[in-house]
């Protein structure tokens, strides 16, 4: 018979690997370690970062520290409440701060208020005075301390700072010079830590005042720019910081300085002047605490 070829297949033993496969492998499971390690790593330092970023918005909220160059951030103004309406039994406690050009709104206060019921103005004017020179008079001590030893603290407070703080200053053993950007961050923080003052301590209105026109040109850019900073500085704390601006108000209608308002020195208001400041601020006043207006 003829011999059938055979259908069984011969199965061949398998190769082992060359040295050379053994080497790729081991590359390609190092490379794949290096690639698991570096995946680890990145999540691990994505995961640092969102916790820096948590930690430092945290901080920021609480307020932090006060950077040497940093303006004031601002207290906070809660969700306005309705203020309440002042009556002859309960009048609105009022208390009115200022240098020497602040006592020209000071005494408009007075002529306007005194024969009202409904509001008691407590008035302090300390001449010479200003933000720029604790050593001479500080202010935030002073206001601090007048807050904290009242029974009834006030509800509402008018400040009116300015005329003696464009000028150079020290703090420490820094000389600032005044327009630097130094002495602007020096000077808003002490402005927004004169609003925080009252604000700390729950009174519900501060309206700062700013500086009018003066009579003589290099300082009245000086009282412009530090209007600039009381209006900013309210504007972090609004509603419950408001900024009157005497700019405009002590010569209106006219838009231009106005002689007729300031005595003989060019800087201090007359009464006339002192008056029309005075009653726009009390017509803030009336409208907010729901008062007859102030005449």
């Amino acid at each position: 018979m003829d011999e059938q070829p055979s259908t069984d297949r011969q199965t061949r033993a398998p190769r082992g690997r060359t040295p050379e496969e053994r080497a790729a492998a081991r590359a390609r499971r190092r490379q794949q370690l290096r690639r698991r390690r570096l995946v680890a790593l990145g999540v691990l330092v994505g995961i640092v970062v969102v916790l820096v970023l948590l930690i430092m918005l945290v901080a920021r909220g609480c307020g932090g520290g006060e950077g040497a160059a940093g303006a004031s951030a601002g207290e906070p103004s809660p969700t306005p409440t309705a203020l309440r309406t002042p009556t002859a039994a309960a009048p609105l406690r009022f208390g009115a701060y200022g240098e020497s050009v602040g006592g020209g709104l000071l005494l408009g206060l007075k002529l306007l208020t005194e024969n009202r019921k409904d509001i008691y103005v407590h008035r302090f004017v300390k001449v010479a005075s200003g933000l720029t020179r604790p050593d001479f008079f500080d202010w935030p001590a002073f206001l601090k301390q007048d807050i904290d030893k009242r029974q009834r603290p006030f509800e509402a407070v008018a400040l009116m700072f300015g005329a003696n703080d464009g000028q150079d200053t020290k703090v420490g053993d820094v000389q600032l010079n005044f327009g630097s950007g130094s002495w602007k961050a020096m000077y808003a923080k002490r402005v927004g830590g004169v609003m925080d003052i009252y604000l700390k301590r729950g009174v519900s209105r501060v309206y700062w005042v700013g500086m009018p026109r003066m009579g003589i040109g290099w300082f009245n850019k000086r009282m412009e720019l530090m209007n600039g900073i009381y209006k900013a500085e309210a504007a972090k704390r609004a509603p419950r910081v408001e900024y009157i601006d005497a700019w405009t108000i002590v010569d209106a209608p006219a838009t231009t300085y106005q002689a007729k308002y300031r005595q003989a020195d060019g800087v201090h208001m007359t009464v006339e002047g002192g008056l029309k400041v005075a009653q726009a601020v009390l017509a803030v006043v009336a409208r907010e605490w729901h008062m007859p207006p102030f005449k």
